[in-house]
């Protein structure tokens, strides 16, 4: 399969599994959440598996405009928390965010991380905020979601959809990142630390803490599960809306693999 068919463009990707109708209770929730997960990570294992035969500048495309997502997911998951009840949700995720913010060390923020992931694998500094603009528009359109919609949905959308299900497209991303000739070819000068924080044990825990901290959500606010499921149903749209815009713009770029 040649690198433009991997990448040709589909049409708008719609939610994998579809949401049950009628009353929902937790191991329904649960039920219908892993079995969407599930789809998920196949579509993402099928699409990420171009990124090891990708030009080096596409490639290097493709991982600066992941930087976007990880910046206004810090936003809006301190809009979150602001939202959210005392208790234990929100207090496991100020956590998250403290450490997303560097635990008061703006050199350790994950967004600065990443920046020096980007820098050792050849990005220019002014090429960074080139984010495409369909993109910016679908995450100006979930922070205004989580403005104006319940808490639960915001969990669904950046609690759920943040923590436990980007943890899965970021490892798949990273398997077939590091197996680009390029990467490989230069792997000791690489900076690597975003991954090993966002594709390793550390992120794994976050995601289950999470899932644990939400399972217990549910139990204290049962009516909150049709808002919970429609927030993670829109995360997953959205988020594989997002990355299909990025692979059709990548799809546009030509050179040799080097």
């Amino acid at each position: 399969m040649s690198l433009e068919n991997s990448l040709s463009p589909l049409a708008t990707p719609s939610f994998p599994v579809a949401m049950p109708h009628g009353e929902w209770d937790r191991q329904g929730f649960w039920n219908f959440a892993d079995a969407a997960k599930e789809a998920t990570e196949a579509l993402a294992a099928q699409k990420m598996k171009a990124l090891e035969d990708m030009p080096v500048e596409s490639l290097r495309e493709f991982c600066t405009q992941y930087r976007f997502f990880t910046i206004e997911y810090i936003s809006d998951l301190a809009l979150l928390l602001a939202k959210l009840p005392f208790g234990g949700l929100r207090s496991l995720l100020s956590q998250i965010l403290s450490e997303e913010l560097g635990e008061g060390d703006a050199s350790r923020a994950h967004p600065e991380i990443y920046d020096r992931f980007l820098a050792s694998i050849g990005v220019p500094r002014e090429r960074l905020d080139r984010g495409l603009p369909e993109n910016r528009r679908i995450l100006g359109e979930l922070t205004q979601e989580l403005w104006e919609r319940e808490p639960a949905f915001g969990v669904g959308l950046r609690g759920m959809g943040g923590e436990c299900l980007c943890q899965t497209y970021l490892s798949v991303m990273f398997e077939h990142l590091r197996e680009h000739p390029f990467m490989r070819e230069n792997a000791d000068r690489i900076d690597w630390e975003f991954w090993t924080i966002h594709a390793g044990e550390e992120d794994i825990v976050h995601g289950e803490l999470t899932r644990a901290a939400i399972d217990r959500y549910i139990q204290d606010e049962p009516s909150a599960l049709p808002e919970l499921a429609q927030g993670y149903e829109r995360s997953i749209t959205a988020w594989n809306r997002f990355w299909q815009n990025i692979f059709d713009a990548c799809a546009t770029q030509r050179g040799a693999v080097s």
